[in-house]
């Protein structure tokens, strides 16, 4: 058994409880908060091996949080994988300068935060 851990930052209930269900179906232990404001105390408050982070979370963006995160988190390097309606093209040039690692489109990419996950984490798939 692994002891990989993801936080799951996103506002849409439906949807972040099924990005949980993926979780959990690949053994991968994970937490959920539902608000901007709610990320950087998880975070400050376990470990965790990655963050799917939505990008429009109410009271702060997730590009504010990854920047937040990255001024603490010099040594580890906690990957984070904006998770976002956004396209690409509008965001690309923010998602680099906020610290954030992967983008993947929601919510047509389910399949490819699947396969993200089982190469983040080779031993839990």
């Amino acid at each position: 058994m692994n002891n990989y851990k993801v936080l799951i930052a996103e506002d849409n209930t439906l949807l972040a409880n099924l990005i949980s269900t993926i979780l959990t179906g690949l053994h991968i232990a994970n937490t959920m908060v539902m608000s901007g404001k709610d990320v950087i105390p998880a975070y400050e408050a376990d470990y965790f091996d990655m963050i799917l982070l939505d990008i429009m979370m109410p009271e702060m963006s997730g590009l504010e949080i990854s920047k937040e995160i990255r001024k603490t988190d010099t040594h580890t390097h906690t990957p984070i994988v904006a998770f976002t309606s956004l396209t690409f093209d509008e965001i690309k040039d923010d998602l680099a300068a906020s610290g954030i690692n992967h983008y993947i489109s929601k919510p047509s990419k389910l399949k490819e935060l699947k396969i993200l996950l089982k190469q983040y984490f080779k031993t839990a798939a």
